[in-house]
């Protein structure tokens, strides 16, 4: 049923030609509208033909709405709770009507059970006592007060288990796609990757799968590679605040080094929890002489990779991981030239609660370390002792290996700390059986008064009969192939990390990361630096940085050369810069930085570059720059390159060029998705785990805010590429851009709460129709000032006026209305002969047949 206070052109024709029709009757019927306690007060002798008296009722109070169903937002004490269809009831007591709500859903909203009464009744007022309703029916809210004292205490931002949507089964795939061209000295060089992150969901099952495909031509030879990297099915358990995984899983890095296996995993998941309750990824910076491709690796493993332009970079979205691994970063040059570097990783000190036990459990068989197919159990807790204090304690063991830990979490005024020991025992091959311990002090804190904050400062030491059970299991591997192994962590003594950042207020901002670790075995130490400072002058920033880097490039797992084990390190480069940047109107501005380097290539380079953007929403982003490089090995050479990225609804594609003495380069990028569902299927922007499907029939064109610039289709649905798991999110569109001028949305947002992976489908109402002017002869047919009108199913889509007139909302502009009012019953044939599209109203006359 159409909801009357949503048609408001309905209201306003029915207001003017009511004022319109007393105004004419004043001089013959004595003035007796007033107001009463608040209320208009209408003396029905003033209506010509006389009225619907139960429906001119409604417009006495300022609950001028029938009473009936409609689907409402519902907050209590000011939280949002739900959106849901609620019956409103005809109740004086009330301001004329009433909410009708179970008992069992304002249990499930908070309110203790023993104060809601068992009397027959759905009113809010008889159920609870002190409590209130109150219904702003412009806003589509229903607003409940009920007393705190009467409720469950709950943390703020909880979200109800009754309002998480577990969302509906589709088929999505995300793709990620680049093609890379380079011509240096010579020699092309083709390289292609398309990344694959697919998924289903059945309920609160959900299977993922991520792949890759990987293209090089180049040399005289063409290499292609297909690789599955994660296969799993998983599943969110509510009541456990946990996550459980099936197939291809990793063990926690928070306390044991990460292993990827075959197998199951229980975890916490911290989402789950409000915010009042409640990861970490480093920020990878370093600096790029051309248009370079940057590629991020864990354990030998790809997790990352980009274009970036010419000049200082940073990369800052990585998905939050809890693994314990490096990361091992390198640039590859447009002009061939390769430089590296390794970010140190370890998960910041977390205190846990008071009461709060959170745990990682995985079982199965290793599958990233060369061909080890050993089985691993991993168990890793820690329990909130007090506000200071938590501990945590764990075990892992595999076939000839075993490692017990025990640690703990403490805070004070200084700061957080966190303290613990691992004690391993392992059979390494050549060595038998080694014994040793590793304990690492982590360190956080921020200084309030100086605007000092340490984000991560660590120290860790290995004594040397100490393993992870990765080297044993990669020296196994290595020593059946008669290779060698390399990893960052074997061998290693003594590693310190730091990140600091300091705040000058107006003068800028100082930031410092930076490591250095030392090895056993005569391989040399491995030292990473990054520093800078940033400050800004009348709209202009300037930056000054240093970063210390290596060239050549990182290796990882088995290798046949014992020299490129021994060289793992590279040579060191030292690269100093610095840069500002203007604004220059608009979205657009204008940046140069110097940078000079040491090392291999010694030299300095200067770069210009002019960025921006433009188009609705910003979806047209350029950049050019041009550069000119003295380094050791380019002998004074300039460069020009240029980058194009446009933000579609459906995908984001991408252009680079690139030109030197010696080299040229171009790259495209197309990055999107695909969802296979009920109603087809929908192309969109990338998403993420947890999204939306939103249906709108007929409203093509409506953008969905927040979305990415995401438009209903013409097939009348639309990707909203995000949605925050366990929290409520809003969908809203907006229905200025829709082509059809006769759609209107009977509501233009909505909200839901996914589940973590959830794909929800959130259908929001359409009604096609024209606003029809409908004149008949009132002294033929009295008709009831305010008669409802019908349509042949049965649907309220107007009323009838003052005038002789009838405003409605029909499908067609041919077709039969009918009343059903105690005076006269009618069919009301029309057919409009201007038939000119978009107009406000189509005007025809009607005659009644009564019926």
């Amino acid at each position: 049923m159409l909801n009357k206070f949503l048609t408001y052109e309905y209201l306003f024709a029915l207001l003017l030609l009511t004022s319109a029709s007393a105004a004419a009757a004043e001089t013959a019927v004595p003035e007796t509208t007033e107001v009463q306690d608040g209320e208009f007060y209408f003396d029905q002798n003033m209506l010509v033909g006389g009225g619907n008296v139960e429906n001119l009722n409604l417009l006495k109070s300022t609950a001028n709405v029938a009473p009936g169903e409609y689907q409402v937002d519902i907050y209590l004490n000011g939280e949002f709770v739900s959106n849901r269809i609620v019956e409103f009831k005809a109740d004086a007591r009330q301001n004329g009507l009433s909410p009708c709500l179970d008992k069992q859903y304002l249990a499930d909203a908070g309110v203790l059970t023993s104060e809601i009464s068992n009397i027959p009744s759905c009113s809010l007022p008889d159920l609870v006592t002190g409590a209130t309703t109150d219904f702003k029916e412009n806003e589509l809210r229903l607003n409940l007060f009920v007393p705190q004292a009467k409720m469950r205490r709950t943390p703020r931002g909880a979200v109800p288990a009754s309002s998480l949507d577990a969302g509906n089964s589709m088929l999505f795939l995300n793709y990620d796609a680049n093609y890379y061209r380079s011509r240096s000295s010579g020699q092309t060089s083709d390289s292609g990757y398309v990344g694959l992150n697919s998924g289903f969901n059945l309920g609160l099952w959900q299977l993922r799968q991520q792949s890759n495909f990987t293209s090089y031509q180049g040399s005289g030879s063409r290499t292609n590679k297909f690789k599955s990297l994660n296969t799993y099915l998983q599943r969110p358990l509510l009541g456990l605040q946990s996550q459980m995984t099936l197939g291809d899983v990793y063990t926690s890095g928070s306390q044991f080094g990460s292993l990827g296996m075959r197998g199951a995993k229980l975890a916490s998941d911290d989402r789950m929890l409000p915010d009042s309750q409640r990861g970490y990824a480093p920020t990878i910076r370093g600096i790029a002489n051309t248009n370079a491709k940057v590629v991020v690796k864990q354990s030998g493993n790809v997790i990352y990779q980009t274009s970036v332009p010419p000049g200082d970079f940073a990369i800052d979205d990585l998905y939050p991981t809890n693994y314990q691994g490096d990361l091992d970063v390198e640039i590859q040059e447009a002009d061939g030239r390769i430089s590296s570097f390794t970010v140190p990783f370890s998960a910041v000190p977390e205190s846990v609660r008071p009461g709060q036990f959170k745990y990682d459990l995985a079982l199965g068989r290793v599958r990233n370390i060369s061909n080890s197919n050993d089985f691993v159990a991993d168990i890793v807790g820690r329990f909130g002792i007090s506000n200071n204090l938590t501990l945590s304690t764990g075990v892992r063991g595999a076939e000839g290996y075993r490692a017990a830990l025990l640690g703990t979490v403490f805070t004070n005024t200084t700061g957080a700390y966190g303290v613990n020991a691992i004690y391993s025992n392992a059979e390494v091959p050549d060595k038998g059986t080694q014994n040793g311990w590793r304990f690492s002090l982590n360190y956080s804190k921020t200084f309030t008064p100086t605007n000092t904050n340490i984000a991560l400062a660590a120290f860790r030491y290995s004594t040397k009969g100490f393993y992870d059970l990765s080297d044993v299991l990669g020296l196994r591997a290595a020593q059946s192939k008669g290779s060698n192994w390399v990893s960052s962590s074997y061998q290693q003594k003594n590693q310190f990390t730091a990140t600091v950042s300091q705040s000058l207020d107006q003068y800028g901002h100082i930031y410092f990361s930076g490591s250095t670790s030392n090895y056993r075995g005569g391989r040399s130490n491995d030292t990473q630096l990054q520093t800078g400072y940033n400050f800004s002058l009348n709209n202009v920033s300037y930056s000054l940085s240093y970063s210390r880097q290596k060239t050549g490039r990182t290796y990882y797992g088995t290798q046949n050369d014992a020299n490129t084990a021994q060289s793992y390190n590279g040579s060191t480069e030292n690269v100093i810069m610095f840069s500002f940047s203007m604004p220059l109107g608009g979205s657009n501005s204008w940046s140069t930085s110097y940078s000079r380097q040491s090392g291999n290539s010694k030299g300095y380079q200067l770069q210009s570059s002019l960025s921006g953007s433009a188009g609705a929403e910003n979806s047209l982003s350029y950049g050019i720059t041009a550069a000119y490089d003295d380094q050791q090995y380019s002998s004074g050479e300039g460069s020009l390159s240029g980058s194009l990225q446009k933000r579609f609804a459906n995908v984001t594609m991408g252009a680079t060029a690139a030109t030197g003495r010696n080299y040229t380069q171009g790259g495209l990028s197309a990055r999107g998705a695909a969802v296979l569902h009920g109603g087809g299927l929908s192309l969109g922007p990338y998403l993420s785990d947890s999204f939306a499907l939103v249906e709108a029939k007929g409203a093509e064109g409506a953008v969905i805010k927040n979305a990415q610039g995401a438009r209903i289709g013409s097939n009348g649905y639309a990707l909203m590429p995000s949605l925050t798991p366990y929290r409520f999110n809003e969908v809203v569109l907006d229905p200025q851009g829709i082509s059809n001028n006769n759609i209107e949305l009977e509501s233009q947002s909505s909200r839901i709460a996914p589940y973590a992976g959830a794909m929800v489908k959130v259908k929001v109402k359409t009604t096609e129709g024209y606003p029809l002017l409908l004149s008949f002869d009132q002294n033929l047919y009295p008709l009831a000032l305010g008669e409802d009108v019908y349509d042949d199913a049965g649907n309220s889509v107007g009323m009838v006026s003052q005038g002789g007139m009838i405003y409605a909302r029909a499908k067609g502009l041919k077709g039969v209305l009918y009343t059903r009012g105690a005076v006269v019953r009618c069919a009301l044939p029309y057919e409009v002969s201007d038939k000119t599209a978009g107009q406000p109203l189509y005007r025809a006359t009607t005659v009644c047949k009564r019926g």
